[in-house]
């Protein structure tokens, strides 16, 4: 069956990549807060302590970091090839290894979480012609994701000490969050609750994104239908939750921090979620400061606190930069552009 509204979607997520460029208020206002931030944050501590901590680190372990994390983006891979096949989507494991990868290189330097994601996107509709089930596809993975995340949050938020964030308690903002996701899924899947969706959008001054949305509210559905795939997603998608909490505790352990697996493993989610709140580049400085807010209060110093949050950000950013050597090796690696062509199921 054929999408006549593909078009739109596809030219949504290619232009994600040119608007992270454009100039004008939304371009400066993230840089300026996470610079703010990481002023407060280095204002809280004492910041000449810092360099001297991570080079004092036991870097065996930070390689082991390091490649355990590279393991939780090739169990994500295998979540999003699962994704694909409900969309009727089939791409070899390793070129798809190869595009996740390119997509975590570039959320190093585009100033929105979507970035990587949007990359991941075009290049799976410039290989499978299919742009809104590409689309859909990495919406899915990131979903998933997300709902794994939650999951793991709300459970942490009952037992990590009251933390406030911009004055919202910790417990209170991921039951917003989660809230949040649980409306736009139900929009997003339920026909009564779109169909009621999309005669408010039509009414209202953004009525021309109607047709993106239908595209893809139509790649969607086939996820309905696949319980069993969207079951092995999530729990993909918490082992990779667990890498992450693990990556964060051999990090503690490098900088011979001795922090309990139990504290890291209520923590780290709440941070997560915490950094994916559109304040700041990627997280960056947010990070930091529930770093200092949350293992502060088990006894971790300032210092070595935002010491570990700068470790794990680093382990991160050598864990994508072989993406930039795939992107390399492409063809046509300029291009991340897609051209749209008729959509068949």
């Amino acid at each position: 069956m054929s999408s006549p509204d593909e078009t739109p979607a596809a030219a949504e997520v290619g232009s994600l990549i040119r608007r992270s460029g454009r100039a004008g208020l939304g371009r400066w206002l993230k840089p300026t807060v996470t610079i703010a931030l990481y002023v407060l944050v280095f204002y809280w501590t004492n910041a000449r302590e810092i360099p001297s901590t991570l080079r004092n680190a036991q870097f065996g372990l930070v390689g082991v970091c390091v490649a355990l994390y590279m393991v939780g983006q090739a169990t994500s891979t295998l979540k999003w090839r699962i994704l694909l096949a409900p969309v009727g989507l089939s791409v070899p494991y390793w070129r798809l290894l190869g595009f996740y990868f390119i997509g975590m290189f570039f959320n190093l330097f585009l100033p929105t979480i979507v970035g990587g994601d949007a990359v991941k996107a075009v290049l799976l509709a410039r290989e499978t012609g299919a742009p809104a089930r590409a689309t859909m596809s990495v919406f899915m993975e990131r979903n998933t994701g997300l709902c794994a995340l939650l999951l793991i949050a709300l459970v942490a938020a009952s037992l990590a000490p009251p933390v406030a964030l911009y004055g919202i308690s910790l417990v209170t903002l991921t039951w917003l969050l989660a809230a949040g996701y649980v409306a736009a899924n139900i929009v997003l899947f339920s026909p009564h609750a779109y169909r009621i969706a999309d005669r408010l959008i039509a009414r209202s001054p953004v009525k021309r994104v109607r047709a993106r949305a239908a595209s893809l509210y139509e790649a969607a559905t086939p996820y309905t239908r696949a319980i069993g795939g969207l079951v092995s997603s999530m729990v993909l998608s918490i082992i990779f939750q667990f890498i992450v909490i693990g990556v964060v505790f051999l990090s503690a352990r490098a900088l011979s921090l001795s922090i309990p697996l139990t504290a890291v493993a209520v923590f780290v989610p709440l941070v997560s979620l915490a950094g994916m709140v559109p304040v700041s580049v990627n997280g960056l400085g947010v990070r930091e400061a529930l770093y200092i807010l949350l293992f502060g209060r088990i006894g971790v110093p300032a210092e070595l606190a935002v010491a570990l949050a700068l470790l794990y950000l680093g382990v991160t950013v050598v864990a994508s930069l072989p993406g930039g050597l795939v992107y390399a090796l492409q063809k046509s690696p300029g291009s991340l552009t897609v051209e749209t062509a008729p959509d068949l199921h």
